[in-house]
């Protein structure tokens, strides 16, 4: 009786350690992304480089990230989840512990793409990888809830860490995730089955298509960031743009008339799908650009230090990991449309406190009170919208679906911060108050997503 406890409760252990070693990288992931920024001022100085050029360093690492994510997605379909994860996590660990050594911008720009090449690798290998260790749906959706949460407070913690972190040195900021993801590598062959090559495959592999759509994406999201440093009318911003247009409109043509194609374009007949990509693009945008305007409010007219800008963002990130796993369990058990509908109001509602609130209130008090129904609506939107891309694709195709899911989350915050920084930078060259018109642009959006939703949970009452 006592060995056949050990046992289950060995078995029970087991089924939480792969979870616990996919959301470890994907914590690092989304640490990555936001620690670097507040660690920029130090960067500038310790390696005597411009802000254009260090800003470049976040840009790097977004361009990688949102431009291979669906290259990623399909070749770990392809070539095998956990073949992709390990081989991608280690390049990632590797480029992590050479970031702390770099003496030039240019050698940290390069770092950080790989980086962001690595992740996009990651990322749908590990989606992949979580949904076949989990048969049971509500199993399932608890799993991928947690695993949402993880990005998420990677990201809201990173900001955190890194400033605490560059109160030290710099350079640790770099590598600080690099013994995680080592110990996250030493652990997975034993915790995860070998892939089947799957040969036929992997011969008929469109790389036409491939190289193609990350390039369009690439040149598409290097065209946003450059125009919000150099304004929409430079060549460097509408240039790459229309490049990554005849790019797409290549894509499209090979797609259709490839025996085995990229994505294959019915995908996108799946409504469900396409509704769930178009709502995180506009939802994660619209929380990316509401992030950068209140960080340079906070550290610009306020004056608090890095490290105290990123407690305002804290309670965010405590309720998305806290709650994130029920809202996924909800989303699998009753729908995800009502959630993400209910999730976008509450956002409409933070971001329209802030911007009314703005100097009108305490910054200590505001930064408080718009954590509440903005961590709430992320903890329900996320999850919700990753159960609604992956509730009805086959397990062939999970690589790729979450591909397009975080390509559509990356993408749009890329595009949308860059549309954002422009609103900034314009309303204050006529006189505007930034910060107001940049909040309130990040309101628009949330309405724009909220509307979205309604249409779609007005269309599942009809049916039923």
């Amino acid at each position: 009786m006592a060995e056949n406890r050990i046992n289950a409760d060995l078995k029970k252990s087991v089924v939480g350690i792969p979870l616990l070693l996919l959301c470890a990288a994907n914590f690092i992931d989304g640490m990555d992304v936001s620690t670097i920024g507040v660690t920029l001022p130090a960067i500038q100085n310790g390696l005597n480089i411009s802000p254009t050029l260090s800003q470049w360093a976040v840009s790097a690492y977004v361009l990688g990230f949102g431009g291979f994510l669906l290259l990623g997605g399909r070749v770990a379909d392809i070539f095998g989840h956990r073949r992709v994860f390990i081989s991608a996590l280690l390049v990632f660990t590797l480029a992590s512990i050479a970031g702390s050594f770099v003496t030039d911008g240019s050698t940290l720009i390069a770092i950080r793409l790989i980086k962001g090449i690595a992740a996009a690798f990651t990322t749908p290998a590990a989606v992949a990888l979580l949904l076949s260790s989990y048969k049971d749906s509500l199993d399932r959706a608890k799993a991928l809830g947690i695993f949402a949460s993880t990005s998420a407070t990677g990201f809201v913690l990173g900001m955190l860490l890194g400033g605490a972190i560059t109160t030290v040195n710099w350079r640790l900021t770099m590598a600080m995730g690099a013994p995680v993801t080592l110990l996250v590598l030493v652990m997975t062959p034993f915790f995860f089955p070998v892939d089947k090559l799957r040969t036929e495959q992997s011969q008929r592999f469109d790389w036409i298509g491939a190289s193609t759509v990350t390039a369009g994406l690439v040149s598409f999201v290097f065209g946003v960031t450059n125009a919000a440093d150099h304004g929409w009318l430079d060549i460097m911003a509408w240039g790459p743009i229309a490049a990554s247009l005849v790019l797409m409109i290549t894509f499209l043509v090979v797609e259709k008339k490839h025996a085995a194609p990229m994505v294959p374009l019915s995908i996108f007949r799946r409504v469900k799908l396409t509704h769930a990509l178009i709502t995180v693009a506009i939802f994660q945008g619209a929380y990316i650009g509401f992030q950068f305007v209140a960080t340079l409010y906070y550290q610009q007219s306020v004056g608090w230090s890095p490290f105290a800008t990123g407690f305002t963002f804290v309670l965010i990130g405590i309720f998305v990991m806290l709650l994130s796993p029920r809202f996924s369990a909800m989303a699998q058990k009753r729908g995800a449309t009502g959630l993400i509908s209910l999730g976008m109001a509450l956002q409409v509602v933070a971001y329209t406190f802030w911007t009314l609130g703005n100097g009108h209130i305490s910054p200590v008090i505001l930064a408080f009170l718009v954590q509440i129904p903005l961590g709430l609506g992320y903890a329900m939107v996320f999850p919700s919208v990753q159960i609604a891309v992956l509730g009805d694709i086959e397990e062939d195709k999970t690589g790729l679906a979450s591909g397009l899911f975080f390509s559509a989350f990356q993408i749009g915050g890329g595009v949308i911060l860059g549309l954002t920084s422009s609103v900034f930078g314009t309303s204050s060259h006529y006189g505007g108050n930034p910060y107001l018109w940049g909040s309130a642009f990040s309101v628009v959006l949330a309405l724009i997503t909220v509307l979205i939703a309604v249409s779609g949970l007005r269309k599942k009452l009809e049916r039923v």
